[in-house]
């Protein structure tokens, strides 16, 4: 039994480790220098999307970014719209992200993934979407102060609002946002800030132009071309290249709306201005300036730097996509049409409906690829959740193994402590009946010498008037108890009682009343009725508890002695007739009261 709580540690030392068991492979530190941070992940997602995503996938799989409260369905979101451009992918994990938990604890994260939320759903004409998500992050924002947040959301609602038809409403939110971005840019002097403030305001004004109200977009220039002038201040703050093209978008801009409101001085300045920048000379910005020359009636140079991009889209084989097909092809077949040259505006219109096909056939190849890795994201989740869920049942058996094992070693010691207690008590109870039968012993051979001396005295002084009294006294002696047993009798079966413990009569195997009362000259009557009356056991039962007695005494006083030799000095010949007379008596088998009578007395000496 003391090795029960070393072995139930082994067992819980076992049963934890296959609790949190991982595979073989030794676990990345987490660090300050570790690849596996957020930061590190999120500043190669452009320039490295692949890596970035191998990385998102280890620190999911190890739990590395959990402890920090951030969420890998964010992490993947992000690497999927900025790095890869594959915008279903990327709502598919904002949303999962948005849907876990655990993630809310993180404010500034959360908020950020319900934005790219909004945002992923805006731009994919999911626009009922796109306001419930942006109106609970605009709620959270305001209430923890995150104005540039707030901005970002009114900003999403506005131009959610405006290709839903609530033209109004759109209007108003967009135009507080602005008023927030604007109130941010005073503030902070930020490049973010500022880009930021751009970005809404060519969004707005571009939702304007395409509900074709060009004077309400009029109204934006002022505040567009402030921000800008700002924007081309922070070149030190800015990437490369974004500030020129920042320029050049807002300059287009303003050059549509001042061309459609037939403000043509104005129109050409913004021209002008526009055609200053680097990035209207390469193949992505040249479309800039196509509209306003087809516009203007400049087909023949509309053409020409058609052309030239195709050329150079041709060489870098960035042919097949949306911008190529619907921008620059439309772009020549109109200049084309404007030209005469019907022909070959034919075939450029034929090249637009083989690239939109080839692009619809990659675009199915794609959504393909993605549903895939979406079924593969659902069966790692299943696989996650079946992992946690046979290590929660796991920890459920572990607890349950320790509960009952504790039951069972609290049990023991229970146990224990009572059998000690109960062979202390024993011995005890053996002792004192040892010196009661000593003591009567001594009682007897005092009652004998009194009753000589009596005699010699009655010898002495006899009278006759002392024959009357002596018979008196004979009557009484020969008087009839209560319990229907004359005084003689009764001391006669007291005299048995004492032969039988003092020469241990009760050893004799197989004795009976019979052979008792051959050896001891005593009435048979006195092992009857009588005998049960004086001493509250039959016969049997009486010699029984003798033997029981003298077996404890045995079992403590000579430890190498085997059970059944105990048993056959006891004078019982069968173990199992011994086994179960001793449990019935003590309540304890021999074999447990001698070994509690051993740490009882090891207890003791310790002590």
């Amino acid at each position: 039994m003391d090795k029960l709580p070393i072995c139930l540690i082994m067992l819980l030392a076992v049963l934890l480790n296959s609790c949190g068991r991982k595979s073989s492979t030794a676990v990345p530190g987490k660090g300050s220098d570790s690849i596996y941070r957020y930061d590190h992940i999120y500043h190669i997602a452009i320039s490295e999307p692949q890596r970035a995503l191998a990385l998102a996938d280890t620190a999911e799989m190890l739990n590395l970014l959990r402890p920090d409260h951030t969420c890998l369905n964010a992490v993947k979101a992000m690497i999927y719209q900025n790095g890869l451009g594959q915008r279903k992918l990327a709502k598919f994990y904002s949303q999962k992200a948005y849907e876990d938990t655990e993630f809310r604890k993180d404010t500034n994260s959360y908020l950020n993934n319900l934005a790219q939320l909004a945002g992923l759903c805006y731009k994919s004409s999911d626009y009922a979407a796109a306001i419930r998500h942006a109106t609970e992050g605009l709620q959270m924002a305001r209430t923890h102060g995150l104005q540039n947040l707030e901005a970002k959301f009114l900003m999403y609602i506005g131009m959610s609002q405006f290709y839903t038809g609530i033209t109004k409403d759109a209007q108003a939110n967009m135009n507080r946002s602005i008023a927030l971005y604007e109130k941010i840019v005073d503030k902070e002097q930020s490049w973010s800030s500022v880009n930021d403030l751009l970005y809404t305001l060519g969004e707005t004004m571009a939702a304007l132009c395409a509900i074709g109200d060009y004077e309400q977009a009029a109204t934006l220039i002022p505040n567009i071309l402030k921000a800008n002038s700002r924007h081309e201040q922070m070149v030190d703050q800015a990437p490369p290249g974004a500030i020129d093209m920042y320029k050049a978008f807002v300059y287009a801009q303003c050059m549509e709306v001042y061309h459609h409101l037939g403000h043509k001085e104005q129109a050409g300045e913004c021209y002008q201005k526009c055609l200053s920048t680097d990035y209207v000379k390469s193949p992505d910005g040249v479309v800039l300036l196509t509209h306003y020359r087809i516009w203007t009636g400049d087909y023949r140079q509309a053409l020409h730097d058609i052309r030239t991009a195709k050329r150079i889209y041709r060489q870098k084989r960035n042919t097949e996509s949306e911008y190529y097909a619907n921008e620059l092809l439309a772009d020549e077949m109109e200049a084309l049409t404007r030209l005469g040259q019907y022909k070959e505006a034919v075939d450029v219109s034929r090249e637009i409906i083989a690239l939109k096909d080839t692009l619809f056939e990659r675009k199915q190849q794609d959504d393909a690829q993605e549903l895939a890795v979406i079924y593969e994201s659902g069966e790692k989740d299943r696989q996650i959740q079946k992992e946690q869920a046979e290590k929660h049942l796991l920890i459920v058996f572990v607890t349950a193994v320790i509960v009952a094992l504790g039951v069972v070693v609290h049990y023991n010691r229970r146990m224990r402590r009572r059998n000690v207690s109960l062979v202390r008590s024993v011995q005890k109870g053996i002792a004192c009946k040892d010196e009661l039968l000593q003591k009567e012993e001594e009682c007897l051979v005092y009652k004998a010498q009194i009753e000589t001396m009596a005699k010699r005295l009655e010898e002495l002084e006899h009278t006759p008037d002392d024959d009357s009294s002596a018979s008196v006294v004979n009557a009484e002696a020969t008087g009839v108890t209560e319990s229907g047993i004359t005084v003689d009798e009764k001391e006669l079966l007291k005299h048995a009682l004492h032969q039988i413990a003092v020469r241990q009569l009760y050893l004799q195997p197989g004795i009976t009343a019979k052979t008792l009362q051959e050896e001891l000259h005593v009435p048979a009557s006195l092992f009857g009725t009588h005998f049960k009356e004086q001493t509250g056991h039959s016969f049997s039962e009486h010699i029984n508890k003798l033997r029981m007695d003298y077996a404890a005494k045995l079992l403590t006083e000579y430890p190498q002695y085997t059970i059944d030799a105990i048993a056959k000095m006891c004078g019982i010949d069968s173990r199992q007739h011994f086994h179960r007379l001793f449990s019935e008596y003590f309540g304890i088998t021999p074999s447990a009261f001698r070994k509690n009578h051993l740490s009882s007395d090891n207890k003791d000496i310790k002590q």
